[in-house]
């Protein structure tokens, strides 16, 4: 057995104001990172501090610049997945997809915000946040989704199977 784990984050942007409150919901960005290091995290999100255009497929860690210097106060609620090996496997062979063919994935700006107000349709290479991390724990037989991928929301993931909550609070706490 692997353990995997899902973040649930809001840093404090702009951007992720406007999504909080939208959505009634506390949290607007979701994350996926393979070990409770944290030292990888992959999503979909800005690419730099300064230009929120700038977005695609992402890997950081809680360590490097963007949460260390930028979004240092991110509150998260960080839940624990066990999965079988084989699971852990695809996973990991999907992440390396991502990773290798990254400028064939891009950020669904037109999706965003309309997925607040209506259901959207789901365009081949275009991820939020919620729809990426739906995504792949899906193809790897890790969470049998309720709806659609793009119609996953942050909060929908508080119910993903087997998932146990097992921090809640500031990010950069998490291994203090």
């Amino acid at each position: 057995m692997k353990k995997i784990y899902v973040g649930l984050l809001q840093t404090g942007t702009i951007a992720s104001i406007a999504i909080k409150y939208l959505t009634h919901y506390k949290y607007s960005h979701v994350v996926l990172a393979l070990d409770d290091s944290y030292k990888k995290l992959y999503s979909f999100g800005r690419k730099t501090f300064r230009n929120v255009f700038n977005a695609g497929f992402v890997t950081y860690g809680i360590e490097n610049d963007f949460f260390a210097k930028k979004f240092y106060n991110t509150k998260c609620a960080i839940y624990e997945i066990e999965i079988e090996e084989a699971q852990y496997r695809k996973l990991v062979r999907i992440l390396k997809r991502f990773e290798k063919n990254i400028k064939q994935y891009h950020y669904d700006f037109k999706g965003l915000f309309i997925r607040v107000f209506y259901e959207p349709k789901a365009r081949e290479n275009y991820f939020v946040c919620s729809q990426f991390v739906a995504t792949v724990l899906s193809e790897a037989g890790i969470w049998h989704l309720p709806k659609p991928a793009s119609k996953i929301r942050a909060k929908d993931f508080e119910k993903l199977e087997n998932a146990q909550l097992i921090y809640e609070g500031k990010l950069l706490d998490i291994n203090t």
